[in-house]
């Protein structure tokens, strides 16, 4: 924070046994009190020299511009005039403090320190705000989810909320304006969440590394596939690339389903939801029924081979269809798309990552967090500016997905599985 030179060296030593004096006197006790076993707190402590640092450091400053204390001085141009009651920011929290006053001779201005100024800046205390209230401190609470800020005056939450406006704006313009050209996906996953009463499409990439991505989002009053294909489109706009095959994992909504189909093609490769279409299946069955139907549904999801797998679903929906129709009509519709995992012979670490929306769960999951608190949404621009800040607050701590040492089976596996078409046309 603190870079600017205020004083030349030289003046420092010359008077550092008035300035410096008490501060090395405390470090000198803090050291002697832990080395004799005497019980001390040592954050408490470190706060208080650091306090001390900087008003002795503003009283360098002093030295600079009215000269040493006590001495006269021949066309003085400024005085000693006492101090004033202030505040300083130690580590993210506002410390209160005495601030040396200095007045000009002639205008009787007081001067402004600087290095008072350097130390005032809010910004680290800000961000910390910032950081908490988008996983989810409510701005009406911010004092209890910050460290130090019940002794942050100064700062209320109607100014917490104000910046709190400003920074999540930037993350929407951040979020909408990123050029996607340079992405080399080879997954798109696309997943709703509620927020505030209003549904929000979400696009999360996968690149051949196997890193992750949020790719955009689209809010809209429910998922409707209009709401889905504006997001594809404007994706495309933003430059994703769609010359080169790549896979699109969703939850099984058909409003996803046909603005795939209508944005990128009938040829899509679509991994549909195991866990979800699990889901769906067990709640048509009584509770009774629903764990032996629930391991068969595992083991042939785990299994490697596609026709072995779609043999035991298949075997299933026959025993289901004598004990509840709806649960077989629900596991028989879009099987094919529960197995295009094992169709494009992932290796399993890899094809656990894919077979499922977990991934993109995850994000969405933070977005929940983040706007639990919020009351008053205030129709649909906080809503689009808490889920973009959310998300890249989330995106930060992205690790590359398990499996993904596998990923160039998948880039050579999506390649086989639009050759055939390829070389018809």
């Amino acid at each position: 924070m603190f870079g600017s030179k205020v004083v030349n060296r030289e003046d420092v030593l010359k008077d550092h046994g008035r300035i410096l004096g008490a501060l090395e006197e405390r470090v000198k006790g803090i050291v002697v009190q832990m080395l004799s076993g005497v019980e001390c707190k040592l954050g408490a402590e470190l706060h208080g020299v650091a306090l001390e640092v900087m008003q002795a450091v503003m009283e360098f400053e002093i030295l600079s511009v009215a000269g040493p204390k006590g001495r006269h001085q021949a066309q003085r141009r400024y005085s000693r005039w006492g101090h004033n009651p202030g505040s300083v920011v130690i580590d993210g929290t506002k410390v209160r403090c005495q601030v040396p006053r200095v007045v000009g001779e002639e205008s009787r201005k007081t001067h402004r320190l600087r290095t008072y100024g350097l130390f005032q800046q809010t910004g680290e205390l800000v961000r910390r705000a910032y950081r908490d209230l988008i996983r989810g401190v409510s701005t009406r609470r911010f004092a209890e989810g910050v460290e130090g800020f019940v002794r942050a005056h100064g700062i209320s939450a109607s100014t917490i909320s104000r910046r709190m406006v400003k920074a999540t704006a930037q993350k929407v313009e951040e979020l909408f304006t990123r050029s996607l050209a340079e992405l080399d996906l080879a997954v798109l996953m696309l997943d709703g969440v509620d927020v505030g009463g209003h549904a929000v499409v979400i696009a999360l990439g996968i690149d051949s590394k196997g890193k992750k991505h949020i790719l955009g989002l689209r809010q809209g009053a429910t998922e409707t596939t209009a709401v889905a294909k504006g997001l594809l489109e404007e994706l495309i706009e933003r430059g994703l690339r769609t010359d080169r095959p790549m896979l699109v994992v969703i939850d099984g909504a058909k409003a996803l389903r046909r603005a795939i189909t209508d944005v990128l093609g009938e040829k899509t490769p679509v991994q549909r939801c195991t866990v979800h279409k699990k889901r769906n299946v067990l709640e048509h069955l009584a509770k009774s029924e629903r764990p032996w139907v629930s391991r068969r549904m595992t083991q042939a999801y785990n299994e490697n081979d596609e026709a072995k797998a779609r043999k035991q679903l298949l075997s299933l929906a026959h025993e289901l269809q004598r004990i509840n129709p709806s649960a077989a009509k629900s596991l028989l519709e879009g099987l094919d798309e529960t197995l295009t995992v094992q169709r494009l012979g992932l290796p399993q670490e890899l094809r656990c990552s894919l077979r499922s929306t977990n991934i993109i769960e995850s994000a969405n999951n933070g977005v929940r967090d983040g706007s639990r608190n919020v009351k008053n949404w205030q129709g649909g621009t906080k809503v689009e500016r808490w889920t973009a800040a959310s998300l890249l607050d989330r995106e930060k701590n992205f690790r590359a997905i398990n499996g993904c040492k596998h990923m160039n089976v998948l880039l050579v596996a999506l390649e086989n599985y639009t050759k055939p078409e390829t070389e018809a046309a």
